[in-house]
């Protein structure tokens, strides 16, 4: 908990008493490896913040396939690259719009979570004009993941987008995340992954 208080104030200073009322919305909920936090096409009605282990969102395709969104975890490292990492496992427009998600919650590795209902969340932003500037900095910072994740789509190659992971979640390949979930990530196949990877490997050693 002491972790995830001073990832959330690294972005939002809460004094003690702010911090203390915040976080007693929290309900620890713990999932294993292979669940999923939401149920298919749910509305949702929660927020979670990751404290341990790993999540991936993904969006299902009609062919079966799936493009993974994004990793979940909580990662003092990656504070000022949220673009890679997310602490808020939530389907943001289901959460604030009240449709059903597109987006699915697999847990790579046992995890722990902060769950928060949204009828609470919302009653706290009612109480003080400080939960208000609360809820517009979870709003930036979802539309700034958002804008960069699809920018390095649309911009930068298939290398580049592996060192960025690779630079900025070193471990991604030692932490039992799937080489298909990495690869969906990065938006190209397996194949084109190992390659990359054997590539790198080679001009690490030539160094």
């Amino acid at each position: 908990m002491d972790e995830l208080k001073s990832y959330i104030c690294h972005f939002i200073d809460m004094n003690d008493a702010q911090w203390q009322r915040f976080s007693s919305l929290f309900e620890e909920v713990h999932y294993q490896k292979g669940e999923h936090i939401y149920g298919d096409s749910e509305v949702s009605e929660c927020l979670y913040f990751i404290v341990e282990g790993i999540v991936r969102s993904y969006k299902l395709e009609e062919n079966g396939k799936d493009f993974t969104w994004t990793f979940h975890c909580l990662d003092m490292d990656t504070l000022d690259h949220r673009m890679l990492m997310d602490i808020a496992v939530v389907d943001y427009v289901s959460f604030t719009q009240g449709v059903p998600e597109e987006l699915a919650f697999e847990v790579l590795v046992d995890a722990t979570l902060m769950k928060m209902r949204k009828a609470a969340l919302y009653t706290l932003y009612e109480s003080d004009p400080f939960w208000l500037k609360f809820a517009a900095k979870m709003a930036e910072d979802s539309y700034a993941i958002m804008r960069e994740r699809t920018f390095n789509l649309l911009t930068k190659s298939a290398k580049e987008r592996l060192e960025l992971l690779i630079d900025y979640f070193p471990g991604v390949f030692e932490k039992q995340v799937l080489v298909d979930h990495i690869a969906s990530y990065l938006g190209i196949t397996r194949q084109s992954l190992s390659r990359l990877q054997r590539e790198r490997e080679h001009l690490l050693h030539e160094v």
